[in-house]
C-alpha cells in the first residue's frame, strides 16, 4: 500500500492505495465520485476525463499514485 495526499474538488484527500490502482477506481470506489465513468475500458470515449493539475487526462490511463500531490476536479467539481 502506498500512501496518497491530494485535493479532489476542493477537498483534501489522504487514502493508501494499492500502487497499481487506475484513478478512476480510486476516484469511484474510494471518494464515491461515480460521476467519472469507466465508458470503454481501452481510454478511447473519453467518459473518465478529470482535470489533473490543470491538465485534462483520462483517469483510466493514470495511477492514482501519479496524482498524488495533485489537484483533481471530476465533473461533479464543476
Amino acid at each position: 500500500m502506498t500512501k496518497i495526499d491530494l485535493t479532489v474538488d476542493g477537498m483534501a484527500c489522504s487514502d493508501e492505495v494499492e500502487p497499481r490502482m487506475l484513478l478512476v477506481h480510486y476516484l469511484r470506489e474510494t471518494l464515491g465520485k461515480v460521476g467519472t465513468l469507466v465508458g470503454c475500458d481501452t481510454s478511447n470515449c473519453g467518459a473518465c476525463t478529470v482535470d489533473l493539475d490543470g491538465m485534462s487526462v483520462k483517469s483510466c490511463t493514470v495511477l492514482a499514485v501519479q496524482a498524488d500531490g495533485g489537484t483533481v476536479t471530476t465533473v461533479e467539481g464543476l
